[in-house]
């Protein structure tokens, strides 16, 4: 997606914002759902996937601060990606250590993506405090994407359906929040 001034009444730096934040959300639920399950199936997953949670955490409380900074609301698609994120963790988790791990790649590689995306945007806009916020996620966003290939989320072509509608999913609510 490539990202262009709005033609609404919030500007694009807002939206991106509001986006990441619900998306963020969305991404607690994800990995709360999936710690659910890990710790009466896989208990060994459950530290990397504590570390996830914490790192989400950390850029929710980050987006909602620049949110707010800027006088700024909840997005519209913020409780759409906690209910997302809840039902991509629970259906993941479901096909074991290999579905979590797909989840976390597909979601992941969109939001890097997307990120790459934006900064270059606030960067062309000159907003440097939404740019320095988005950045400030990047590395840990990359992280989880590399430990979900790295712990065989594109190992197998039986989850490729899995990964696809998580990825379309995704795409499609962040492009819903940035109307």
């Amino acid at each position: 997606m490539k990202y262009q001034d709005s033609k609404s009444k919030i500007d694009t730096p807002k939206k991106i914002l509001k986006v990441n934040h619900a998306g963020e959300f969305g991404a607690i639920n994800i990995y709360r759902s999936q710690i659910f399950f890990s710790k009466i199936f896989m208990k060994d997953l459950v530290p990397l996937l504590e570390s996830f949670l914490e790192d989400e955490k950390r850029h929710l409380e980050l987006f909602w601060d620049e949110i707010k900074r800027r006088n700024g609301i909840k997005c519209k698609s913020y409780y759409l990606c906690g209910l997302g994120g809840y039902a991509m963790g629970f259906i993941s988790s479901l096909l074991g250590r290999k579905g979590i791990m797909a989840c976390t790649w597909a979601v992941e590689s969109v939001v890097v993506d997307h990120l790459k995306g934006q900064l270059l945007y606030l960067m062309q806009v000159n907003d440097t405090q939404a740019y320095e916020t988005v950045k400030s996620i990047l590395d840990d966003e990359i992280n989880h994407r590399e430990e979900g290939l790295q712990k065989g989320g594109t190992s197998n072509v039986f989850y490729q359906p899995l990964r696809c509608a998580i990825s379309v999913f995704t795409e499609g609510v962040i492009r819903f929040g940035m109307r």
